[in-house]
């Protein structure tokens, strides 16, 4: 038997990059904000009671640089949230999913079907709420999932987890 290892013309090869990703449902920022707006409460509340109890915080000044500083971190923080949102999408191919995420930090991750070992369909209160679930897909040697795309409707979710259980009965 002859051993044979010949190279692959690279620009010939699908790009991931092209496929058409489809944006996660809009009602997922709602969940997102629900999460900053109580992660925001508790800092402040926290914030406040740091403030009664330390007798140097007891100027107006300081409780205006206090005022000002949690007021831009808390919409440094919603901004970001926004834009990462934004940059949330996914496609699905005939031989992988994709999963796009990021707003400075691009990421694009693609799982190929047969390396998938199982998925899940999960949704939070505020999810359940909405009508919008997540797709958590595990694939081969980790205890967590590989790929979690939240922002799907309930009927997206369980389509995708029957179309992949499909595929890898397939394969």
């Amino acid at each position: 038997m002859q051993f044979s290892n010949p190279e692959l013309d690279i620009s010939s090869l699908p790009k991931a990059e092209e496929a058409h990703l489809i944006p996660i449902a809009e009602q997922y920022y709602t969940v997102i904000t629900y999460y900053k707006i109580f992660y925001w409460f508790v800092i402040f509340i926290i914030t406040l009671i740091v403030a009664i109890l330390n007798k140097e915080f007891h100027s107006w000044m300081m409780a205006g640089i206090a005022i000002a500083v949690f007021s831009i971190l808390c919409f440094l923080n919603f901004r970001l949230a926004f834009l990462n949102f934004k940059n949330k999408a996914y496609a699905i191919r005939e031989h992988d999913i994709l999963y796009q995420t990021g707003w400075l930090n691009k990421s694009l991750h693609i799982c190929p079907f047969n390396r998938i070992q199982h998925c899940s369909v999960d949704a939070g209160v505020f999810e359940r709420d909405l009508g919008i679930s997540k797709l958590k897909i595990y694939s081969a040697g980790g205890n967590d999932s590989d790929i979690v795309i939240p922002g799907l409707t309930h009927e997206q979710a369980n389509n995708m987890r029957d179309l992949i259980i499909l595929k890898n009965q397939q394969e």
